[in-house]
């Protein structure tokens, strides 16, 4: 009786399931005739909901996913889109599009390997479609393989002569490259390609207005426009090409027309965008009161709210702002670009670091957050991320100096110096009015130890911002360092006629006077300085510093003192005053300020190193560690540091981790006796005691004396390393 039971509920439940597999089918069907149908009115947010439940209804269909990669990119939200390609590519893997957009898509996250792999199966797929040599070339530019790339773009452009694409990656490589003719006639070949093409039309018009054809440029910016459909779209592109261009007024005024005739939200975004990054904070805010009054949890209206705050330099409000953005829509790539920039405010760097991340992986064809992602490795002293970031940055938008210049500065730190000139000479040719191409290779100079050269190159960047005090400044250093003292002297001496009250003008003379070892005049200086705005505490500070050089300790006290009583929230005076406390034994009022020091700018290495040092003497090794560690991250090739945290491991007995730290501390800093017997101590508790005993020897020998010489002393006479 049972067995039948369960044969006839087996039987029962078949038509059950039938039923449950059609209505699942045509749910998906209504699902998706949906989302076509939102797509045919470009109301693509609409179409990814709807195409994403008919693909929860059919998990197996490859065309449903398909349809929900096109509709999440025209939304921006690239993660969705990358899913639902990956899924296209296991469900049907001989469909060529979706593998090409998916390595477009590993291209731009700086996945070579992948795009590589995808790159082989296309040509073998499709040999004669251009499509794996695009991704070939891709791989080759992020590699900086210029000639590779134009060779896969030539083949690709050959292969097909009506793809825009390739035509334009090669005017855009051309154009990097500064050669402008070959840029031009690749321009126009891919108008020619496809006339009707919104995007080569608007490259070549910006090519045009780039290089001064600026009647030929509007006339392609003006067939842009008349040969879409989507007047929206190609009105917001040609806004954005204008404001690359510096056409700023132009840009409002698109935007504007379309906001007043199409009453397009897209439009008012991107002029709120527009305002805020023209600083002109106060006209951003009724268009962002706009939008939140229409709907109080709007997520770009949080957005923009926040962008305001962050403007304002209310960054804790700025961050709530953005998170709650990200929490109601999490694909917004510019909320977390922006909070990550909160958090830098916050010196709160791994954060930024993940937003700025985040940012890329939702959005990876966004040069800003690639530039902010470059700047914040070069800060990092990671020059190889930094350039690796700094060079796709320019990859996305060739005419943008502040990428070149990030990488410039990467390549200078990592000592590639060839490559580094070759970058700042592009800036000066792109930049031939501007100062800052010159001021780069002034400081490279200097660096190589050429200052003779490096005074050239500041005085051309003097003769283009005159006013500016820091070049005036680089370029009087350069003088007085290849020998040229008196130019140095008539240069000030011109410069403090002209402008005698300017109180910075004196604090510079004072540096400069300083730097050769001019103390009295510098300290006049400084004196003239503190005369004309006493309630600047920076003029305090350099003149602690002049009687910190002059070991005079009281005096510096007193002029780091009156600094902090115009600036407590200055961390580097509080680091001043610390060196100076510990310097007369004061060594708990010394670390007090060293602690506010590291408070008011965890970046601080020297305050958080000294504060460790000190720390250590005092036996307190776990709060100590923690500070030599921050410090270390910070800078982790400078000897001092490395000294630091070596002879913390010493004292915790972590005599593995401390070796290659004083090796490499006392190798640096052959003449500092501290850090010989340091070195000398950890030698003796791995074993090796003839080396101990001879760096032991060598500290004693040094001029200067260390705290514990009377025992190393000891120790040398007994020939024996106490324990």
């Amino acid at each position: 009786m049972a067995k039948w039971i369960a044969f006839c509920c087996v039987f029962a439940l078949a038509p059950l399931l039938a039923s449950c597999s059609d209505s699942l089918n045509d749910r998906a069907a209504r699902h998706e005739r949906r989302g076509d149908a939102y797509v045919e009115q470009d109301e693509f947010r609409k179409a990814v909901i709807e195409y994403k439940n008919a693909v929860r209804d059919k998990p197996d269909h490859s065309d449903l996913h398909w349809k929900l990669a096109s509709a999440a990119f025209k939304t921006g939200d690239v993660p969705a889109a990358a899913m639902a390609l990956r899924r296209v590519v296991q469900l049907d893997p001989a469909h060529f599009d979706a593998r090409w957009s998916l390595g477009d898509l590993y291209l731009a996250a700086g996945k070579t390997q992948e795009v590589a792999k995808l790159a082989e199966e296309l040509l073998v797929a499709r040999p004669q479609h251009p499509a794996g040599y695009l991704l070939r070339a891709g791989i080759a530019l992020d590699e900086d393989r210029i000639v590779d790339a134009i060779g896969s773009l030539q083949q690709a452009a050959a292969l097909d002569p009506t793809m825009p694409r390739p035509r334009l990656a090669l005017g855009h490589v051309y154009f990097s490259q500064r050669d402008l003719a070959a840029a031009g006639e690749w321009y126009a070949r891919a108008v020619q390609a496809d006339p009707s093409s919104v995007e080569a039309r608007l490259a070549h018009g910006y090519f045009l207005c780039a290089t001064g054809a600026l009647d030929e440029g509007r006339r392609e910016f003006h067939h842009a426009l008349e040969s879409s459909r989507d007047q929206e779209f190609v009105t917001l592109l040609l806004a954005d090409r204008y404001i690359v261009l510096g056409w700023r007024d132009e840009a409002a005024r698109l935007l504007d027309g379309l906001v007043v005739d199409m009453n397009s939200q897209k439009a008012r975004k991107a002029l709120i965008e527009l305002r805020l990054a023209g600083g002109q904070v106060a006209e951003a805010k009724p268009l962002v009161n706009n939008i939140l009054e229409a709907d109080a949890h709007d997520a770009v209206g949080l957005y923009f709210k926040g962008r305001i705050a962050l403007a304002e330099n209310d960054v804790l409000q700025a961050a709530g702002l953005f998170e709650e953005a990200i929490g109601r829509d999490v694909s917004q790539a510019g909320a977390h670009l922006h909070l990550g920039w909160a958090r830098l405010a916050q010196n709160r760097m791994d954060s930024a670091q993940e937003e700025f991340n985040e940012a890329i992986r939702l959005q990876p064809y966004n040069d800003t957050a690639h530039l902010a992602l470059a700047k914040l490795y070069l800060a990092l002293h990671k020059s190889t991320e930094a350039e690796q970031e700094a060079w796709r940055a320019l990859r996305l938008n060739p005419s943008n100096p502040e990428a070149a210049l990030v990488a410039g500065d990467a390549l200078v730190q990592a000592t590639r110096w060839p490559k580094a000139e070759s970058v700042y000479d592009e800036i000066v040719r792109q930049l031939p009015g501007q100062p800052v191409g010159y001021v780069k290779l002034g400081g490279l100079r200097r660096l190589q130890g050429r200052p003779s050269e490096a005074a050239t190159f500041f005085a051309q960047a003097l003769s283009r911002a005159p006013d500016d005090l820091v070049i005036l400044q680089d370029y009087l250093v350069a003088l007085v360092e290849s020998n040229q003292a008196h130019q140095a002297d008539r240069v000030l001496d011109q410069y403090l006629t002209k402008a005698s009250h300017d109180p910075n003008l004196w604090r510079l003379a004072g540096r400069v006077h300083l730097s050769q070892r001019r103390t009295d005049q510098a300290e006049q200086a400084l004196r003239k300085a503190v005369d004309l705005a006493p309630d600047l505490a920076l003029v305090y500070y350099e003149l602690g510093q002049l009687y910190l050089v002059q070991r005079k300790l009281s005096a510096a006290e007193s002029a780091f003192q009156a600094a902090l009583k115009k600036d407590e929230t200055n961390s580097e005076v509080h680091t001043a005053l610390g060196l100076v406390l510990a310097a007369q034994g004061r060594v708990d009022l010394a670390n007090t300020h060293y602690r506010r020091a590291v408070q008011l700018d965890r970046h601080n290495v020297v305050a958080a190193n000294n504060l460790a040092a000190s720390l250590t003497e005092q036996q307190e090794f776990d709060d100590a560690l923690g500070l030599a560690l921050a410090a270390h991250d910070r800078a982790p090739s400078n000897p001092g540091i490395q000294d630091t945290l070596g002879w913390i491991y010493y004292k915790k007995n972590r005599f593995e981790d401390a070796h290659r730290l004083l090796a490499e501390a006392s190798a640096a800093l052959p003449q500092h006796p501290t850090v010989r017997y340091h070195h000398a101590m950890l030698l003796s508790k791995i074993g090796k005691q003839e080396a101990a005993l001879s760096e032991l020897k060598t500290a004693l020998s040094l001029p200067g004396g260390f705290p514990e010489a009377d025992r190393a002393a000891r120790m040398v006479a007994a020939n024996k390393i106490d324990e």
